[in-house]
This record gives structure tokens, C-alpha cells and sequence, in this order.
């Protein structure tokens, strides 16, 4: 059953151009994807134990999706032995229909959030505040884009496309509708500063926390969060109602799993040996006082069994870390919105299509990858990132996806180099055609078919003589020695 993501339905190219001319998003995108990776590649220098988790922790993923039934029966006795209530959610209307029914029920009208791509994916805040219910964002990145009335642009940093003066500025706006006093600068202290007084205020009056879950530990039913602010304790321990909205491919067999997994989003995405919080629910409120009088969790496939016994059912092996965000070269240049979807960067290029069957993001493939293997290389869990996007390429041209002038040139290029006579020829014929559209040594704005290619990009004219053809001429000669 194919899934349902939200979609930006202008086209890619609109969606592009909005992200190349976005001068301070490039700039501090690619600022912050860069100290990811620097990050990324300081933290596993004489760390070589992490080789030997992060393999076990791969191979614990794939053996999850391999027996994800089974294990989703599992998690839900355990997590009810436990007095929480289980729920599973075929599309994402039914999982939207089941958190909104249950916070009806208790009477909920305001809710808190931490960091949660499902709940994107879901579209649940517009569901909720459709039934009359506000939402608040509690995580930092995703509070400054609910402000902004965007979308996140990266998986792991949702505001990484803002600078400080653009959210010092809907920080004072929010600041005034709230009676606050707004922050003194727009240095980092004082945005968070600010960020932790105006939020408190709602943590302390929020009926509902929602959460998202990096992984649920079926032995146990535990979920867990890993955060790098205290909001996801507030969110989890404060209301007297929390729902843990978690994908069908979040789930681990043992504890022994989990420890092979829980160091690798922070080391991968952010270059962290250990997320700064570490938060595990296991059921409502103890005999000791602390966590929610009522706790649901609610399992989501929105598409994801359809990629089981597939060849692309390591792709549920995802555990959201952004690394191949972080070294994607088409990602930094047009930013995460282009995407068009909730997934970005080369993971979304490869999800958005096969969640939803090619009905959202079927572009993706062939617009928005290089095919650099940079993502493939990056990937903690081994996902064949670089060939399912060739294998999707492939599978838009057999559904008849593309457009017939791209398949009538790329059938003529193809044609014309599948013999060295035939490449020679097409290099000739190239040299003279060039003259049209060349600039001071450059090729740009070309006209006809090749007008789109050209309009983002520059390309060096043609050799005035191959190596093939210096070599000829001077076969023989010792102009070669």
C-alpha cells in the first residue's frame, strides 16, 4: 500500500531556483553541513570500537525489517504488560484520526511537541489545531520554523537554513504576542535564553505531550529518545497524557541492539560521541510519582511494509542521523525545501517516490543527485543509497515517468556513444555547434533542448583535439615520449 507524504506541487525547477537564489540559506547551510561532517570525521579518529558497533548495529536493523511483524506484535504486548495502550496505523489519515481521537477524549487543548519527522510526515499539528487545539513546538530548530511557518529543511537541524538575525526577528514578534521581554541579542545565548523562558510557561500548562521514537526496544516495550535539549524530559514527564508516535521500522529486538545503535545518530549526524539526553519510556506514571497518567504509543506504516522483501528494504534500516544530507553537494547548493517533501537530501531521493509509489517526489532521482556515492559512503547503516537511485532512474523509464524529450535525447546521446566511432562523431559535431553559445571560453545559455541544462550551469567548451586525436597525429613520431 503506497503512503501519503505532504507535497510542494510547484515544480522542481521553481523549487530549485528558490533555493539557489537564497543567498543566507546557502551560506549557512553549507556552513553548518560542514561542521557536521568535520564533526563527524574528528569524533571516529582513534575511536575504532565504533567500526565494530556500528556493523552490529546494521546488522541488528536489518534483522528487525526482515521480521517486522513479528516484532510489532511483540512491542505492543509488552508495551500494554506495561499499562500503556498500543495503536497501529496503516496510512497516515488513520494514525492522524488516532491521536486526535485520543486527545478528544481527554479533553486536551494545548499540546507540546519534541522533534518529530513522523509527526511531519503525518501532518498531525494541522490535524490538531483543526479540532481546536494549540500546538507548540518545544524543540529549538522546529519552535523557530513553527514561528516562521515553514517546514524543516534538514532531518536533523530543522532551522539550519536560518541565520541568528532572522530569528532574533520572529523571536520579537513572538515576544510581543506572549508579553515577554524579547532577546537582548541575537547571539546564541540570548536566542536560547529567550527560547527557554517563553516555552516553560507552556510545558507547565500542556495537557498532551507528542513525541517522535529513534527506537523501540520490543523486549521491553521502551521507547527512546535521543535529544540534544531537555525539552523531549519536559514533554515526556510533565502533561498527564503522552503519545509516542513511532515508525513500524523504529523497532530492535534487545537492549544488546540498542546499545550498538545509540551512539550512531549523534556520531554520524552531528559529531557527537553521546547525545546530551538520552530519554527512555517505559509505561505511564510509576509507583514512584514520575512520567504521564496515560501513555499511548502509535505505530505507523504509511507505506513502509511495501518496501519489505524488496530490493530496497534496507532503506528502513534509516536512522535519521542526516550524514548523507551533511556531504550531499546538490543539498548544500538548493537546500532541503526544494525537496519538495519532508525527506531532503539523498535519503528523501529515495524515500519520497517509494513511500508513496511515485506519486510524490518521482522527480527526485534524476533532478537531484550527482551520483557523487558521497551519501552511499556516508551512510552509518550501509543503505545502497547511490544505487537505488539509478535502480529508481531505471524504474521511472520502464512506468513511462519521464518526459519524452529527455528520452528522446538521452536515447540519441546514448546511441551516438555506443560506438568510438560514433563517440568521435558526436565530439565533432559538438565542436562546431559549440561556436553558437560560446563565451569567453565557457558554454552557457544554450539554446533548444539543451536551453534547461544550461540554465544552472556553466560547462568548459569542448578540447579543441581529444587525446584520441593528438595521439593519432602523433603516433609514431615521439611526441608522446
Amino acid at each position: 500500500m503506497a503512503g501519503h507524504l505532504p507535497a510542494d506541487i510547484r515544480p522542481w525547477n521553481v523549487r530549485r531556483d528558490n533555493g539557489l537564489t537564497n543567498a543566507i540559506m546557502r551560506e549557512t547551510l553549507a556552513s553548518g553541513t560542514r561542521r557536521f561532517s568535520e564533526g563527524k570525521r574528528q569524533v571516529f579518529q582513534g575511536y575504532e570500537s565504533q567500526e565494530a558497533a556500528r556493523q552490529a548495529g546494521v546488522q541488528a536493523k536489518r534483522r528487525a525489517v526482515a521480521h517486522l511483524d513479528e516484532l510489532l506484535e511483540r512491542a505492543q504486548a509488552t508495551i500494554q504488560a506495561q499499562g500503556g495502550t498500543t495503536h497501529v496505523a496503516a496510512t497516515a489519515g488513520e494514525a492522524r484520526a488516532i491521536v486526535r481521537e485520543i486527545a478528544q477524549n481527554a479533553g486536551v487543548r494545548l499540546v507540546v511537541k519534541s522533534k518529530s519527522m513522523l509527526t511531519e510526515e503525518l501532518e498531525l499539528n494541522k490535524e490538531l489545531a483543526a479540532s481546536g487545539m494549540r500546538v507548540i513546538e518545544t524543540d529549538l530548530g522546529e519552535y523557530i520554523i513553527q514561528l516562521a511557518r515553514e517546514t524543516p529543511s534538514h532531518i536533523l537541524a530543522p532551522a539550519a537554513h536560518k541565520n541568528r538575525a532572522q530569528i532574533r526577528a520572529l523571536f520579537e514578534v513572538d515576544a510581543q504576542q506572549a508579553h515577554l521581554p524579547p532577546p537582548a541579542d541575537d547571539d546564541a545565548r540570548s536566542l536560547t535564553q529567550f527560547a527557554r523562558a517563553r516555552l516553560r510557561q507552556e510545558f507547565l500548562a500542556a495537557d498532551m505531550g507528542i513525541t517522535g521514537g529513534n527506537f523501540c526496544v520490543v523486549e521491553t516495550g521502551t521507547v527512546a529518545l535521543i535529544t540534544n535539549e531537555g525539552n523531549a524530559d519536559w514533554v515526556t514527564s510533565v502533561p498527564r497524557l503522552l503519545v509516542c508516535v513511532v515508525g513500524i521500522e523504529k523497532l530492535v529486538e534487545t537492549w544488546e541492539d540498542l546499545t550498538h545503535l545509540i551512539q550512531q545518530p549523534a556520531m554520524n549526524g552531528i559529531g557527537q560521541r553521546l547525545s546530551s539526553y538520552t530519554t527512555l519510556i517505559s509505561g505511564p506514571r510509576s509507583q514512584f510519582g514520575e512520567g504521564p497518567e496515560e501513555f499511548h504509543v502509535v505505530f505507523v506504516d504509511n507505506g513502509r511494509r511495501s518496501l519489505v522483501g524488496t530490493p530496497y528494504e534496507d532503506v528502513l534500516s534509516c536512522i535519521r542521523c542526516g550524514a548523507c544530507l551533511n556531504v550531499c553537494p546538490v543539498f548544500r547548493q538548493v537546500g532541503g525545501h526544494a525537496y519538495g517533501s519532508v525527506y531532503s537530501g539523498p535519503i528523501g531521493v529515495v524515500e519520497t517516490p517509494l513511500l508513496t509509489d511515485f506519486e510524490v517526489g518521482a522527480e527526485l532521482p534524476s533532478v537531484a543527485c550527482t551520483v557523487c556515492h558521497a551519501c552511499g559512503e556516508a551512510c552509518p547503516m550501509d543503505i545502497d543509497l547511490p544505487g537505488h537511485i539509478l535502480r529508481l532512474r531505471q524504474e521511472k523509464v520502464r512506468r513511462h515517468l519521464t518526459a519524452r524529450s529527455a528520452n528522446w535525447s538521452y536515447g540519441m546521446w546514448s546511441g551516438a556513444w555506443a560506438t568510438p566511432a560514433g563517440y568521435r562523431r558526436s565530439l565533432r559535431l559538438a565542436r562546431l555547434a559549440q561556436k553558437i553559445y560560446l563565451r569567453r571560453g565557457w558554454l552557457r545559455n544554450a539554446p533548444g533542448l539543451a536551453h534547461g541544462w544550461f540554465i544552472t550551469r556553466d560547462m568548459p567548451k569542448v578540447a579543441d583535439i581529444t587525446f584520441h586525436e593528438w595521439w593519432a597525429q602523433n603516433r609514431g613520431t615521439g611526441a608522446h615520449d
